[in-house]
């Protein structure tokens, strides 16, 4: 098996992953946009090596591999974005939920009282 047979088969694996996670609801949608595209992205990139080298010339960038580093980099990075505004937006709706329940309380027990 060759290596470019191998990384589209691979890459062809990590598509059909990303769309059984996305079918049974474990991905959610907004995170699986970055997989779709990164999945596409390697089957593109392995299906045709020259297109790498290519866009690597075209940055100015000597190694082509290094571009797929930036690139993997990149995607990480949009990862971590996505999960860091999906962590604040949760931790605000659980302080309003916490604000709500404690002005509930504090009204019952001057009902009580």
């Amino acid at each position: 098996m060759t290596p470019q047979i191998l990384a589209i088969a691979l890459a062809v694996v990590l598509l059909i992953v990303v769309i059984m996670l996305l079918r049974s609801y474990v991905l959610p949608e907004k995170y699986a946009v970055v997989w779709l595209v990164a999945a596409i992205a390697a089957i593109v990139l392995s299906a045709w090596p020259g297109l790498l080298d290519a866009v690597s010339r075209f940055f100015g960038i000597s190694q082509p591999i290094n571009l797929l580093f930036i690139g993997g980099f990149f995607v990480v990075l949009l990862l971590l974005m996505q999960v860091s505004l999906e962590l604040a937006r949760t931790r605000d709706e659980l302080r309003q939920v916490v604000q709500k329940l404690a002005l509930e309380i504090e009204r019952r027990s001057k009902d009580d009282g």
